[in-house]
């Protein structure tokens, strides 16, 4: 992107970051039961005490039948009655109390029992039920000073560009659809000269760079360092507040870091490689990290660097950041 930045980017206006899930808690707040399952208030079983509350009345009912005949009727009655009574109960009273159905599964899957944390859960247990979590992402690491003097060279625009590519300092990668060039951004990469781009849109006056030209280091700085150095040189001092704050932010913070040696058009080269987190203060929607890529060839007429990038979330632009490097070729 530019804002006539260097550094994958350029701003005429970036990225909004993504907001994360809460992961608070269940809304319930509670033990994380379902349906207020456990919870329940398991009942009374009927048992013998009404029978025998009943009972104690009937003795005026006796003395009004009178006779003994009817009083052994009457109390065989009041005995089948009562057996009735106390034998329904008891064989109901398990029915009544949830707690064996509520604690039977053991594989802690069940919605009911406490342990569905364990898994990771659905909603009933206060679990992500699945959404994004912040481990889901790299974590984030501080970048490095560069250690260097970050010095501009200055434009020094003197290839000549042909139709279809982007050429700069003995390199050249291929123009991707949609991608302008020409555009003839004001400032460079730090130790680049000779430098062209192409530049494509991200939102709110904010592009995105790819560019190649030729690497020089002052003699007073020691001079060509090799592309190691070199490229970690020219992908850290973009991220430096003088050149990177008003996008990434004091520090800048990076997600998967990488660098190693490389080829190309075989050539030895060197990569360094990372996702850029976006400042808040950028104030963009559509992406909340940038991808930077640097690359610092040694070819026969000296070294030369490709320092492109993409805003992660537009997936055709990082799939063209990918072609432009796949395609990168040496002059």
């Amino acid at each position: 992107m530019n804002d006539h930045s260097p550094g994958g980017y350029g701003a005429t206006g970036g990225v909004g970051g993504a907001s994360l899930p809460d992961f608070s808690g269940s809304p319930s707040g509670g033990s994380g039961r379902t349906g207020g399952l456990g919870g329940e208030d398991p009942g009374s079983p009927a048992g013998p005490d009404s029978p025998g509350g009943s009972g104690g009345g009937r003795g005026p009912l006796l003395a009004l039948l009178g006779g003994g005949g009817c009083l052994v009727v009457i109390l065989a009655v009041i005995a089948l009655v009562l057996s009735q009574t106390v034998l329904s109960g008891g064989g109901e009273e398990p029915a009544d109390d949830p707690t064996p159905s509520a604690s039977g599964p053991t594989d802690g899957t069940g919605p009911s029992d406490d342990g569905g944390a364990s898994d990771g859960g659905g909603p009933s247990d206060g679990g992500s039920g699945g959404a994004p979590t912040p481990t889901d992402q790299e974590p984030t690491t501080e970048a490095e000073a560069s250690g260097t003097a970050c010095t501009m060279q200055g434009d020094g625009a003197v290839t000549e560009q042909v139709e279809g590519e982007v050429r700069g300092g003995g390199l050249a990668f291929p123009q991707q659809e949609g991608w302008e060039v020409g555009t003839g951004w004001g400032s460079q990469s730090a130790y680049v000269t000779d430098q062209h781009h192409a530049d494509q849109p991200v939102e709110a006056g904010w592009y995105t760079l790819a560019g190649v030209g030729k690497v020089e280091f002052p003699e007073e700085e020691g001079g060509y360092p090799g592309a190691e150095e070199a490229a970690r040189a020219i992908f850290l001092c973009a991220l430096e507040p003088e050149q990177g704050e008003e996008l990434y932010g004091d520090p800048a913070m990076l997600r998967n870091y990488h660098e190693e040696a490389t080829t190309v058009d075989g050539h030895d080269a060197w990569i360094v490689s990372a996702d850029v987190v976006i400042s808040d203060l950028a104030l963009l929607h559509s992406t909340d990290a940038w991808r930077r890529v640097v690359i610092v060839v040694d070819t026969p007429d000296g070294p030369a660097a490709f320092d492109g990038g993409a805003a992660l979330g537009h997936d055709q632009q990082v799939t063209d950041l990918e072609a432009m490097i796949e395609g990168l070729t040496v002059l």
